[in-house]
């Protein structure tokens, strides 16, 4: 395959959010898999909408999710700039404009606001689809000169082919086509000069040699305009490939009520970089075996746009709890300690240090990573080793321990004492097939009571761990 170019091209006028995020670790891993380059275009020609902390929201998520890129607007390139706004200050959409209507393929529209509304409403009261009447091909070429010098107001619309039908071949949805003669005349230029989106994105994306357009099937409709842009500006038309939408769990459209937030929302949230990268690229793609748990070198290299589905994604917040629980439980003690201390508050990071060492922190966190679904999870499990002598009692003062109970913790008190020297996990595993074997009981008539006593929690930590950590001398005075 000749060199892949793949472009990210959002918009800054919100932030980062699931549906674009997908848009852009697709595209990332097409490229990645075809040793090609993932250019990353911000579409800021929205200048009433467009802010800068969106654009900031945009490289955050991408640089937290790990989709680095080769030519963007802080990296520059051969195409530079990346940024529209800036494109268009260099007079690059005027200069395309004025090549078009120089081929005769575009033209002035004079016409007002007000016009074109009455235009719209008689063609709905007529039950026919508003298609612009052209009239503003009409003025001779002195009546639009003598518009031009007195300043009149606007555009430059392209002018569509009539009675034709233009195909294309999407990789995912096999081909599309479209009457061009049920489409208007659509705007190139707006009235402030600013270029309306299917040209801006026509003409970058010719310019900067761009070979795969792959974005969200909410795209499918402007694909048509933008075939007859490269047509007409001498430019080699890119392969499409049109994703599908990501749904909520009811099927409807994903929106926040879904967890359709902003990307850095589930970095705050607890959730790792490899968990949603592997999570999100499973929305609409699967591998070929099927797998679910894939680092990102698997998935990069397996990555194909033909297993990608045409149906719609459902994107699951319970999955990808459970998927970021898998990755959590993959950490090892220093990379699990390094990703839950900011989720830890202040208060319980001075207790945690006042009474154990560092490697013992890390012990600790690393005992209660099968609790967690995400990392904001740590603080409740941690806090069965600091609380306060007081806080034990509190909750003792509500047990009641059966006769089988006070059976048990004899049982456990008396092999602990015997015990020499400190407590390690696989002594606590000793102690209690002892005491399993010589109370007769099953594990849950076991570990429960001797859980109770020692944390004044049902459940928690995984027993041996939890024991070992809290010490010989500790277990003794609560037994």
């Amino acid at each position: 395959m000749a060199s892949v170019r793949v472009r990210f091209a959002p918009s800054p006028t919100g932030n980062l959010h699931l549906g674009t995020l997908r848009t852009a670790l697709f595209s990332w891993l097409y490229a990645r898999h075809h040793q090609g380059v993932f250019v990353l275009r911000i579409e800021d020609t929205d200048l009433q909408r467009s802010e800068s902390h969106y654009e900031t929201s945009i490289f955050e998520g991408l640089s937290w999710l790990g989709l680095d890129i080769e030519e963007g607007p802080d990296l520059g390139g051969a195409y530079a700039p990346y940024r529209q706004s800036e494109r268009a200050a260099l007079g690059l959409y005027q200069a395309a404009a004025d090549q078009l209507l120089e081929k005769k393929l575009a033209y002035y529209c004079f016409c007002t606001t007000e016009e074109l509304a009455a235009d719209r409403a008689l063609a709905e009261s007529e039950g026919r689809p508003y298609v612009y009447s052209r009239k503003a091909l009409e003025l001779s070429e002195a009546d639009i000169a003598a518009k031009l010098a007195t300043g009149e107001p606007y555009v430059i619309r392209f002018k569509m082919p009539a009675h034709e039908t233009v195909t294309f071949q999407d990789v995912i949805r096999g081909d599309i086509s479209f009457e061009l003669g049920l489409i208007s005349d659509f705007v190139l230029l707006k009235s402030d000069g600013t270029p309306s989106y299917n040209f801006a994105c026509a003409v970058d994306d010719a310019a900067m040699e761009i070979t795969h357009v792959i974005r969200g099937e909410d795209h499918i409709s402007n694909t048509p305009k933008q075939l007859v842009l490269y047509e007409a500006l001498g430019a080699k038309v890119p392969l499409f490939a049109h994703l599908p939408m990501i749904l909520g769990p009811d099927k409807s459209k994903l929106s926040k009520r879904h967890g359709a937030t902003s990307v850095t929302e589930y970095r705050e949230a607890g959730y790792l970089s490899d968990a949603l990268f592997n999570y999100m690229a499973l929305l609409g793609w699967s591998s070929p075996d099927a797998r679910e748990i894939m680092t990102r070198e698997e998935i990069m290299a397996l990555f194909t746009l033909e297993r990608v589905s045409k149906s719609g994604a459902v994107f699951d917040v319970v999955k990808l709890k459970w998927m970021n629980g898998q990755y959590i439980r993959k950490l090892d003690k220093s990379a699990l300690w390094d990703a839950v201390k900011p989720f830890i508050s202040e208060a319980a990071l001075e207790a945690l240090s006042a009474r154990y060492s560092p490697d013992v922190c890390k012990d600790i966190v690393f005992s209660v990573r099968d609790n967690l679904d995400v990392l904001t999870d740590i603080e409740q499990y941690v806090q069965v080793y600091i609380d306060s002598l007081a806080s034990y009692k509190e909750k003792l003062g509500s047990i009641q321990f059966s006769e089988s109970d006070r059976q048990v913790l004899a049982l456990f008190l008396e092999h602990l004492r015997a015990l020499p020297g400190a407590l390690s996990p696989a002594d606590v595993d000793r102690i209690l097939e002892l005491v399993l074997e010589q109370s007769g009981f099953g594990k849950g008539k076991v570990f429960k009571p001797i859980r109770l006593a020692c944390t004044g929690y049902p459940s928690g930590p995984h027993l041996p761990e939890l024991l070992s950590i809290l010490g010989k001398e500790l277990l003794i005075e609560r037994c």
